[in-house]
């Protein structure tokens, strides 16, 4: 290193030296001044955030745009809340949110959150490509078109995920219990949600009723669907709340109301307390009050399916089969703002009759009946059939599903070292044969936990 000889020279580095540290000094004490007192006042607050925003737009390396400042500040005081339901919407995510809620739109059919910072599957709606590829709630999406979703908002994922009907979207998922990624190509479709299908079981002479979300209609359509079958005296209704991801509070309030007569059947409690509220059953709406019921859900089951699910294992109505719900006890409510944006805000939880909240913990079964999936080989081993088309060549000609083909199936997979479950093997093969059938509403031969509900409501 050279030697500094030259006394002016040094000087002057040492007045530029002393110079830098006095500034930086002077700014440390007026943040420490500032800092003195835990309170700070609105008034200062905004003068804070102004200066901020002065010394971004004149002195940052690059020219920002006002518009992508005052979003991004937003989305961060939002952030900062820790809340992954609440969220500010552009005007393009807010178009998305209500062309959603109209029941029609290009995507997967997938209802997704964020759980611990990570973009989370909370369940696919039922007969939408989500489910029919397999994806599964509590699945983590790590990746969306191989890019990370690490720093990816909840918004920039619905928007990547959602897209022209007939093309695909690559999707990587880590999921508990599995060594390796998931990776899962879907090809987006139309989603249209009918929110009530059911039947009646005549051999069993049960009511079956599934509900896929709690739209505006949905317990008008349950009602319909009672009356409809009214005339023989069900035994008992099965209500079917699987993979069902939530929906409009008040309609949980009016699905759970045709089945309990009396009491509360939810209360939302916030900070607001004369916005808190609580639902009583009004008994003229409770049309199936005296008809023994099952609830079916599962992991996949949120929201205001965990309402009424809630309700009617409170009010002891009936017996709760199935897996721990999801565990999303947070009301939201959407508020319109100008420009066309919109922010979705938690402003209260919802309470069970029984005073419990369940956000992030769920409801666990009356009966827990664990429903049959497909294993690791399985995955792998069907990957591989459908690759090479062995079961669309093997059940070309094939117009029943019957114990001669299932065995003649078997046969082959042996022979092509292909092994499946037997659950997986018969899945398959039915599935492919009725692919143009119109589709039941309920399978006897595999839904374990139907079969449990099933037994429940005949025993008694």
């Amino acid at each position: 290193m050279k030697k500094i000889n030259d006394k002016k020279t040094y000087k002057n580095i040492l007045g530029i030296s002393l110079g830098a540290l006095l500034i930086t000094l002077g700014t440390w004490g007026q943040l420490q001044g500032t800092a003195k007192g835990d309170d700070i006042s609105d008034p200062e607050l905004h003068e804070l955030f102004n200066t901020v925003l002065y010394h971004i737009k004149s002195d940052y390396v690059e020219e920002t745009k006002s518009k992508e400042l005052w979003y991004g500040a937003i989305r961060g005081m939002l952030a900062s809340l820790d809340d992954a339901h609440t969220r500010f919407m552009v005007p393009e995510e807010f178009n998305e949110l209500q062309v959603e809620t109209s029941g029609k739109f290009g995507g997967l059919g997938i209802e997704i959150s964020m759980r611990d910072g990570v973009l989370t599957v909370v369940s696919p709606i039922e007969d939408t490509p989500a489910m029919r590829v397999g994806l599964q709630p509590g699945d983590k999406i790590i990746e969306i078109e191989k890019k990370s979703t690490r720093d990816m908002s909840l918004n920039e994922a619905v928007s990547i995920l959602r897209g022209t009907p007939g093309t695909s979207v690559n999707i990587s998922v880590a999921r508990e219990g599995e060594d390796e990624i998931l990776y899962f190509d879907i090809v987006r479709e139309i989603i249209k949600i009918k929110v009530v299908t059911g039947d009646y079981i005549e051999s069993e002479g049960i009511l079956f009723i599934r509900l896929k979300q709690f739209s505006k209609t949905a317990a008008n359509d349950i009602r319909n669907l009672i009356s409809e079958y009214q005339n023989k005296n069900p035994k008992g209704i099965i209500l079917d709340l699987r993979w069902n991801p939530g929906g409009l509070l008040d309609a949980a309030n009016e699905v759970a109301n045709i089945f309990i007569d009396n009491g509360v059947i939810v209360s939302t409690r916030g900070r607001k307390k004369e916005q808190d509220r609580i639902f009583m059953a009004d008994s003229s709406k409770a049309i199936a009050a005296k008809i023994p019921v099952v609830v079916l859900a599962n992991h996949g089951s949120a929201s205001a399916s965990e309402i009424v699910t809630g309700a009617i294992k409170d009010h002891k109505r009936g017996k709760f089969v199935g897996s721990k719900t999801f565990g999303k006890g947070s009301v939201q409510h959407v508020i319109p703002l100008p420009h066309n944006t919109a922010i979705a805000l938690t402003i209260q939880k919802y309470y069970t009759p029984s005073g419990v909240s369940i956000h992030k913990v769920g409801i666990e079964p009356d009966i827990e009946v664990k429903a049959l999936e497909f294993t690791k080989e399985d995955r792998k081993n069907y990957k591989e059939i459908q690759d090479k088309n062995i079961l669309k060549d093997f059940a070309k000609d094939m117009t029943e599903y019957n114990e001669t083909n299932v065995e003649a199936f078997k046969k082959l997979l042996n022979e092509k070292n292909l092994k499946l479950s037997d659950y997986a093997m018969r899945f398959i093969l039915k599935q492919h044969i009725n692919r143009n059938e119109k589709r039941s509403a309920y399978d006897l031969e595999f839904d374990v936990q139907l079969k449990k509900a099933i037994d429940l409501l005949t025993k008694n």
